[in-house]
């Protein structure tokens, strides 16, 4: 069955294999050549979250550096939780609600982090924060 497969794969042409879907092409053509206002409205709404979330984790003693540019916050775990994310976030979203992705699950190194997604509106994650502090205040 595979020697078929392969003989048959074998006969398309190689570029075909390589090229995009059309659909996906013509999107992209008309993302790029459009307005880019929505671009930047949406950068400013990421810069938000993040300043805000940064400012928030700062502020309840969470040690937080500043991203440049991403979606996301990949923060180090405070000390008594250190190479424990799983436990972190499993213990977190029970007590708090609040649910965060642990560095153990992007591979070995990403261990000692969490990973904060800024995709609520700023009160929420200040309420996030808010709800971190009390849960690490009590470990």
């Amino acid at each position: 069955m595979i020697s078929k497969v392969q003989e048959e794969r074998s006969k398309i042409n190689p570029e075909q294999l390589l090229e995009q879907y059309l659909g996906i092409l013509n999107g992209a053509i008309a993302a790029l050549s459009g307005s880019q206002n929505i671009v930047t409205k949406t950068v400013n709404i990421f810069q938000t979250r993040r300043d805000i979330l940064v400012t928030a984790l700062n502020n309840i003693g969470w040690q937080v550096t500043k991203p440049e540019a991403t979606i996301y916050i990949w923060a180090k775990l405070p000390e008594p939780w250190q190479n424990n994310s799983i436990n972190f976030c499993t213990k977190l979203v029970a007590e708090t609600g609040v649910a965060l992705s642990p560095g153990a699950g992007f591979g070995k190194s990403g261990e000692v982090y969490v990973r904060f997604a800024l995709v609520q509106d700023p009160k929420i994650l200040e309420y996030a924060a808010s709800k971190i502090s009390v849960f690490l205040l009590k470990k």
